[in-house]
């Protein structure tokens, strides 16, 4: 960073944090620009997919089972994308086809025993 005509000082590290020019680097002797080496920096820095894990806690197999299960969901398992939707499917047709008839029966009971209560009065 030039202060006057002529007068060249060095760079305090606060101003090449902040600078976003081309600069000379004092210590290197191949005489590439800071920017030329930051974009080296970023050609090999590993950009690498980050994978967080969740306990569910519990240790028995069930909940085992459903942890692994929700973290291959939640991962992007395709697979156990498609195991989830034929779960739920199978899940909505066990409750309309076996549990909303029994509840259809059972209060079908009921107001046939308050009709009976009510006759045998």
């Amino acid at each position: 960073m030039q202060d006057n005509e002529g007068n060249v000082r060095e760079m305090t590290r606060t101003e090449k944090n902040f600078f976003n020019g081309v600069t000379i680097d004092a210590n290197s002797t191949e005489g590439n620009s800071s920017k030329e080496n930051f974009r080296e920096q970023r050609r090999t820095y590993d950009f690498g997919t980050r994978r967080t894990y969740v306990s569910y806690g519990g240790s028995n197999i069930f909940t085992r089972l459903l942890g692994g299960f929700i973290r291959a969901v939640l991962g992007g398992n395709r697979l156990a994308q498609i195991g989830a939707f034929l779960i739920g499917i199978a899940f909505a047709a066990l409750m309309f086809f076996i549990a909303l008839p029994i509840l259809f029966v059972l209060l079908a009971m009921g107001i046939a025993f308050l009709i009976m209560a009510k006759i045998s009065r």
